[in-house]
C-alpha cells in the first residue's frame, strides 16, 4: 500500500458540561496522537452521548441513532482501510457484533478496544446466546485489546489466532518537579463519588491519620450520592469536583492517593496511572486488577476491601514512616512511566499498518485466485 493507511477512529470524546470519565480521557489522548500521526490519514468519529439530566428511554433512544449513525457511516463508505473501534464493554456486547459484521462486508480489518476491566462480568452475566455471538464475532477481530492480564488471560484462546493483546491503560502528567514533602502529610481521593468507590470508608480511615495529616476530596457526586451523608472529620476537606486539566496540579499539592474501590468495573484507572507519575505513593484495596498495577510494598499499600479500618491502619503506617514513604513514592513514579502514552502509541500505529498489510496480502490472494479460476 504505497498510500497512508485511511483509519476511522470510533470511540467517546469529552463532551462540555458532561461527567468527564477515564473513557473519554484516554480516548481524547489516542486521538489526539493518531491525528497526528504522519503515517496515517486518521478520521475520528464520536459516538459521546450525553447522559446529564436524561432517563433511561431517552439515553436508549440516543444510543440507537449512535449506533445507526456508526453502521450507516461503515457500510456506505468503502474510503477506510481499517477501523479502531474503542468501546465499554457493555458496549461490545451490544454494538460490537453488528460494527464485525459491517466491516466484514467491507473488507475493512477491525481492531477492537474495550475499555474498564469488566468484560468478564458483562460476558458472564449476558444471555447465552449473546455472549456467544460475541465471542463468534467481534472478540475475534483482527486485534483485541484489552486492559488487564486478567482479561486477556480470560479471552485470549477464543479462537487459536490468538488475536487478544494486553493494552493498559495510559496517561502523560507531567513529571514532579521542585522539591518534594519528606513525610507522607497531604492525603487525597480523586474520582467520582460513589459508594462503590470507597468514598466512606476513606472519610472513617481519615480518623487514623496522625496530628498535621489530612484528606483531601476532590470529584463529582454521581447521581444517588449525597455528599451531605458523608461525616467529615475536621481532618477532611471536600473541594468538590475540578476539571480534568487541573488534575496535575491538584495531584502535586498532595503526598499519597487513597484508592479504597470496590467498584465492579474496575480496570487499570487513571488516577492511579497519573498519580504515581506525579510522584504519589498510593495506598489502594486489593480489588479486581488493581493489583496487576498496584505492587503491595513497592509502590503502594494495598488493604482489604470495604475495611475502613485496613485502608485507616495503611494511611497512620504511610504517614509515620518516612523511609517507607519515600521508598513507596520512588517506586511509584518508576511504575508510572512505564504507562505514559509515548511508550504505546507506537504500538498502535504499528498495528495498524500490520492489519491493513494483511488485508491487502489477502485481497491481492484473493485477486490471484479469482484470475486462476477464470
Amino acid at each position: 500500500m504505497s498510500r497512508n493507511p485511511r483509519v476511522l477512529l470510533v470511540g467517546p470524546l469529552p463532551i462540555d458540561g458532561d461527567v468527564v470519565g477515564g473513557t473519554k480521557v484516554s480516548f481524547e489522548g489516542m486521538a489526539r496522537s493518531l491525528e497526528s500521526e504522519p503515517t496515517l490519514d486518521v478520521t475520528v468519529h464520536d459516538i459521546s452521548r450525553a447522559r446529564a439530566g436524561k432517563g433511561a428511554a431517552r439515553r436508549l433512544a440516543d444510543e440507537g441513532r449512535t449506533l445507526a449513525g456508526l453502521l450507516g457511516r461503515l457500510v456506505a463508505s468503502g474510503s477506510f482501510d481499517a477501523v479502531v473501534f474503542n468501546t465499554s464493554s457493555g458496549g461490545l456486547l451490544k454494538s460490537g457484533p453488528l460494527v464485525h459484521a459491517a466491516c466484514r462486508a467491507r473488507r475493512v480489518p477491525l481492531i477492537v478496544r474495550v475499555f474498564g476491566g469488566d468484560l468478564d462480568l458483562f460476558v458472564d452475566r449476558a444471555p447465552t446466546a449473546l455472549a456467544g455471538l460475541a465471542q463468534r464475532t467481534v472478540l475475534r477481530a483482527d486485534r483485541v485489546l484489552l486492559q488487564t492480564h486478567a482479561l486477556c488471560e480470560r479471552f485470549r484462546c477464543v479462537d487459536d489466532c490468538c488475536r487478544v493483546r494486553w493494552w493498559p491503560t495510559t496517561r502523560d502528567v507531567g513529571s514532579p518537579r521542585g522539591a518534594r514533602s519528606r513525610s507522607a502529610r497531604r492525603f487525597l481521593f480523586l474520582g467520582q463519588l460513589r459508594a462503590e468507590k470507597g468514598i466512606a470508608e476513606a472519610v472513617a480511615a481519615s480518623r487514623r491519620l496522625p496530628e498535621g495529616a489530612s484528606l483531601t476530596i476532590v470529584g463529582p457526586a454521581m447521581p444517588g450520592f449525597d455528599v451531605e451523608s458523608l461525616d467529615l472529620d475536621p481532618r477532611c476537606t471536600y473541594r468538590g469536583a475540578v476539571p480534568h486539566d487541573e488534575v496535575p496540579g491538584v495531584l502535586a499539592e498532595h503526598d499519597v492517593l487513597v484508592f479504597p474501590t470496590y467498584h465492579a468495573g474496575e480496570g487499570m484507572p487513571g488516577i492511579v496511572i497519573e498519580a504515581m507519575q506525579s510522584g504519589l505513593a498510593v495506598v489502594a484495596s486489593r480489588w479486581r486488577a488493581v493489583p496487576e498495577l498496584v505492587e503491595d510494598e513497592v509502590n503502594g499499600l494495598l488493604v482489604p476491601p470495604r475495611s475502613a479500618d485496613g485502608l485507616g491502619a495503611a494511611m497512620r503506617r504511610i504517614a509515620t514512616n518516612d523511609v517507607l514513604f519515600q521508598r513507596l513514592r520512588e517506586g511509584a513514579r518508576q511504575t508510572g512511566e512505564r504507562f505514559r502514552a509515548h511508550h504505546w502509541e507506537p504500538k498502535l500505529v504499528r498495528m495498524v499498518h500490520e492489519v491493513t498489510g494483511e488485508a491487502s496480502r489477502a485481497e491481492s490472494s484473493r485477486a490471484r485466485e479469482t484470475s486462476v479460476r477464470s
